[in-house]
């Protein structure tokens, strides 16, 4: 089985849709809920780095928005242009009999666009983002809206509550949650294959924690540049 990110992994860093997006958040920081100028760069840095995401840290910080604007604040303003199909990508995704499944902490919509502008919108089984992992109630596991009948969050084998906290990667919490999701045999081989390099050290112990993951750790599997 093959479990994959997807932002700054499906694509190449190079693309900056990473600065854009913290950019986003910055302003969405500044704007929205009012913090200090001075204070969003570093705060923006230290929460992505403390809770996994930004977001999860704000929401920790006692900071009340709603989770969809933030998306639609940080994603819906990206410059997708940016990201162009990728046919070697897709043929050598494609040519994998694996179970292939994204695990993003992005929200569902960001992930469609993505995948549907790279030309990927086929190769995988499924979606693991944010919706799947923090619901906004307790809800049927078919409830979770769908794009197509590849392209789908994987929650047929697990519901979730809502959590006071937003579980997101790289919590051991959320790889257990979406290892329950993807019914994934906890004795077999999972590859991981994440932009993480930052966060090797961490993902290291937490494989050996899980006894079940096997970590690739590549810079982008992205071709085009």
């Amino acid at each position: 089985m093959l479990v994959t990110d997807m932002d700054d992994t499906l694509y190449p860093l190079s693309l900056g849709l990473n600065l854009f997006c913290r950019k986003n958040i910055q302003e969405y920081m500044l704007e929205l809920l009012h913090i200090e100028e001075s204070e969003v760069p570093k705060m923006c840095l230290d929460l992505y780095r403390e809770y996994g995401t930004t977001m999860a840290g704000l929401k920790v910080l006692g900071y009340e928005f709603d989770n969809d604007e933030f998306h639609a604040y940080v994603h819906g303003r990206l410059p997708y242009e940016k990201l162009k199909p990728d046919p070697v990508l897709r043929n050598l995704l494609l040519s994998m009999p694996q179970r292939k499944i994204i695990f993003t902490n992005a929200d569902h919509a960001h992930a469609v666009k993505v995948l549907n502008r790279l030309g990927l919108e086929d190769c995988f089984e499924g979606i693991i983002c944010f919706e799947t992992l923090n619901p906004p109630k307790q809800i049927n596991c078919m409830d979770v809206p769908n794009d197509n009948h590849v392209l789908t969050d994987l929650t047929e084998n697990g519901c979730f509550n809502s959590h006071p906290q937003i579980l997101c990667k790289p919590s051991v919490e959320a790889f257990e949650a979406a290892i329950r999701i993807a019914n994934v045999d906890p004795k077999k081989t999972v590859r991981l294959i994440t932009f993480l390099e930052s966060d090797m050290g961490r993902l290291l112990l937490l494989c050996g924690y899980l006894d079940m993951f096997w970590p690739f750790v590549f810079k982008t599997l992205g071709i085009n540049s």
